[in-house]
């Protein structure tokens, strides 16, 4: 009787093997640890938000199964990928990207497209518009071009208008073109800003960007732009009750109020991130253009980073020069610019600690940011501001799809989204530096293997040789 009990068992585990549930998928991802960026399924633990040992199965461009490695299998001829242990977390979104105007060749934009998907960036808002954009948002959703997904403003909104109906015009035409939000300059007036964000408002299309300084940051929270790029006004909010900011001589737009920091007052950061949160308006920090463009490095040494072989030498030269004539101006000086450093990280801080939304953006194209390889670099700047590893990933990831209104589709990894997801090497968690160890990208739910990736970015590098 023993006998037969133990060889029913087995036939029941030989039964069990053999008729393993099957997923229908066409792509099929194993062994991989996957950082969802789901905080409600992953716990509060940074050592709790890895779930180890997964297999992912992608059907088409979505996410059909996220299981236990070895529990199904995929049906048909699905193209396996072995993850080899790494780590899989959602794809990444760069929110303040440039791309190439249609006056370019199309080389070069296709180039700038693929070095931000090659660096695990899924999505970019493109922050200076171009009829072609419009163009290419539809190549890259039908999977035309290699590209991330494309976000798109219309061409920028930088005053000199005949009258403010000018700029309400403005508003219809590009909210009637189908570009997805307003770019906002520094150069309007008042007048003309208040009449933009009216007719913004009305007809249901966002502005964002730069606050002009004729409007100041009360007034651009109070009228409902979306988002402050470079934490524009931020510093000259902090310093208005010590000085009258009119009167104190900007010495460029580069600077963001880098003069006015011995007067910033550090209390005021909680209150004014404070009603930056009751606003609902996200801040892009760009932290990245400024630590390379005011921070203290010789900009012949910022040059040599591997990353910098893929721009032309041309462009690194120029790069090097603006660096040169920023930090050889009369208000520059090395320890007034590593107080301003330190004084945006603490308004960084402060608007994460506030409940402020922030969202990953670096710049680029841009003084010393390579496309795609600086938004590592302003992960690494967000974590040096006191967010934890996690929390900068948040930014380019679920905070990207909250702020898109698309957290059905994208911002975390789970069933039934959008398979965008990068491939890591090493776990970002433990050091946010591993955000750049890539060795595949899936977008859209294609594969992208590291070997294509570095085949292409030695394609681009030859040109410039």
């Amino acid at each position: 009787m023993t006998r037969q009990i133990v060889l029913l068992f087995l036939a029941g585990l030989l039964t069990g093997c053999s008729s393993q549930e099957t997923i229908e998928a066409d792509k099929v991802i194993e062994n991989v640890h996957v950082i969802s960026m789901n905080d409600e399924e992953e716990g509060e633990g940074e050592g709790e938000k890895v779930r180890q040992n997964r297999t992912v199965f992608i059907e088409g461009d979505r996410i059909v199964r996220i299981a236990e490695n070895d529990r199904y299998a995929a049906d048909g001829d699905a193209d396996v990928i072995d993850g080899n242990g790494g780590y899989l977390i959602p794809g990444l979104s760069e929110m303040h990207a440039h791309i190439p105007s249609g006056d370019n060749d199309r080389a070069y934009i296709d180039d700038v497209l693929f070095l931000y998907l090659a660096n695990g960036i899924t999505t970019i808002r493109g922050m200076l518009g171009d009829p072609l954009h419009l163009e290419l948002r539809r190549q890259a959703e039908q999977n035309e071009l290699l590209s991330p997904r494309i976000y798109t403003s219309g061409p920028g909104f930088s005053g000199d208008y005949e009258s403010p109906d000018e700029a309400r015009r403005q508003v219809r035409d590009q909210h009637e073109a189908g570009y997805d939000f307003l770019k906002i300059f520094p150069g309007l007036s008042l007048e003309e800003y208040n009449a933009m964000a009216d007719e913004a408002n009305t007809v249901g299309i966002e502005f964002s960007g730069h606050i002009p300084g004729s409007v100041g940051l009360e007034r651009a929270l109070e009228a409902g732009q979306t988002t402050i790029d470079h934490l524009d006004k931020y510093v000259e909010a902090l310093a208005a009750e010590a000085v009258n900011t009119d009167e104190v001589e900007n010495p460029g737009v580069i600077f963001f109020g880098m003069h006015l920091t011995p007067d910033a007052d550090r209390e005021r950061i909680s209150e004014i991130a404070g009603r930056t949160a009751e606003a609902g308006t996200w801040n892009v920090p760009t932290q990245a253009l400024s630590e390379h463009v005011i921070g203290t490095d010789d900009p012949e040494t910022l040059a040599e980073r591997p990353e910098f072989q893929y721009m032309s030498p041309e462009t690194v030269r120029q790069w090097i020069e603006s660096k040169q004539s920023i930090t050889g101006n009369e208000a520059y000086s090395e320890e007034l610019a590593r107080d301003y450093l330190q004084l945006r990280r603490e308004i960084i801080k402060g608007l994460h600690e506030e409940g402020a939304g922030l969202l990953l953006g670096s710049d680029a194209p841009q003084i010393f940011n390579v496309p795609g390889f600086s938004v590592h670099h302003e992960l690494r700047y967000i974590v040096d501001a006191g967010l934890t590893p996690y929390e900068a990933l948040r930014t380019g990831t679920y905070h990207a799809a909250r702020y898109l209104d698309d957290l059905q589709n994208s911002g975390t990894i789970e069933e039934g989204k959008v398979a965008d997801m990068v491939l890591l090497e090493a776990n970002p968690l433990e050091e946010i530096s591993n955000s750049d160890s890539i060795a595949g990208v899936i977008y859209r739910g294609n594969w992208l293997s590291g070997d294509e990736i570095e085949e292409r970015l030695n394609a681009i590098a030859e040109k410039h040789q």
